[in-house]
């Protein structure tokens, strides 16, 4: 099987696990929870980790690769990637290291910034790409950013009328 098979299957791949990621946002903007479910919730998780190793061979498999770039964007792609999953690390250490997660979590990197986890996707979907020089992987974040900003936006939607006043007010201090 050529390189180009292979990506496509491993962008198919992410992009079924994006899109199924994406409807459980949609069921829980309207008022599922996949909390409930210790079954739906591992299983969810399954999903959602698979997708990211598509996403990881994408980046292996990209048939189009841009050399020309040199090394300053291989360093700025690989510290944006790794900023990327230091902050996923440290927020998800954070949102569950600081009790329930049904309580809004402003402690820790959540004082700075409202959505860490979903910016660090951002952060490593640019900066590994750009680092590799990985073409086509660099381009699918026109459809991978649209739809973490729509994750972000319907929870924060959800996150406004479950705490009210107080979510409006922590979202006047704190950064995307």
């Amino acid at each position: 099987m050529t390189v180009g098979y292979k990506f496509l299957i491993a962008f198919l791949v992410c992009l079924a696990n994006y899109i199924f990621h994406t409807m459980t946002h949609v069921l829980e903007h309207k008022g599922r929870s996949f909390e409930e479910s210790k079954v739906m919730h591992v299983a969810l998780t399954i999903v959602i980790f698979s997708g990211y190793i598509a996403w990881g061979f994408m980046i292996l498999w990209d048939p189009i690769k841009v050399d020309v770039w040199g090394t300053v964007f291989f360093w700025l792609g690989m510290v944006i990637g790794v900023l990327g999953i230091l902050l996923l690390i440290v927020s998800n250490v954070a949102k569950h290291g600081f009790g329930q997660t049904d309580q809004l979590v402003t402690k820790g990197v959540y004082s700075r910034i409202r959505h860490p986890m979903y910016f660090s996707l951002i952060l490593i979907h640019v900066g590994f790409p750009l680092g590799t020089g990985s073409f086509l992987t660099l381009s699918s974040v026109i459809i991978w950013i649209p739809l973490v900003m729509l994750w972000r936006y319907w929870e924060e939607d959800n996150l406004e009328r479950k705490f009210g006043q107080k979510y409006s007010e922590y979202k006047k201090t704190t950064f995307f």
